[in-house]
């Protein structure tokens, strides 16, 4: 049997506390001023902007559904008066002649 060498402990690796800058910046699209302004809100009045947000945006969506609705309504009521104006003509008969296969 092989005698049992102490082996070395694992290194422990140091944490490292990562960097915070001490300054804020500005995003594209929005001002530091407002970026801050909506960090500071409550969390109620944040909701309750967001839900009034999404509630303009789904009535937006079902005001133009409506109004697809109404002009698709529209045109088929139109294409149906024309077709009821038309009379349809006769059919002109039977073909004849033989089907002009090879010879």
């Amino acid at each position: 049997m092989q005698a049992l060498l102490p082996q070395p402990p694992e290194a422990v690796k140091k944490r490292r506390r990562a960097t915070k800058k001490p300054y804020s910046r500005s995003i594209v699209g929005a001002s530091l001023e407002v970026i801050q302004k909506k960090r500071a809100e409550k969390p109620e009045v944040r909701d309750a902007a967001r839900e009034a947000a999404l509630r303009e945006i789904k009535e937006r969506i079902k005001k133009t559904k409506d109004e697809k609705k109404a002009k698709k309504a529209e045109v088929t009521k139109s294409q149906k008066a024309q077709t009821k104006g038309a009379v349809q003509k006769g059919s002109k008969g039977p073909k004849l002649g033989g089907g002009g296969g090879k010879r």
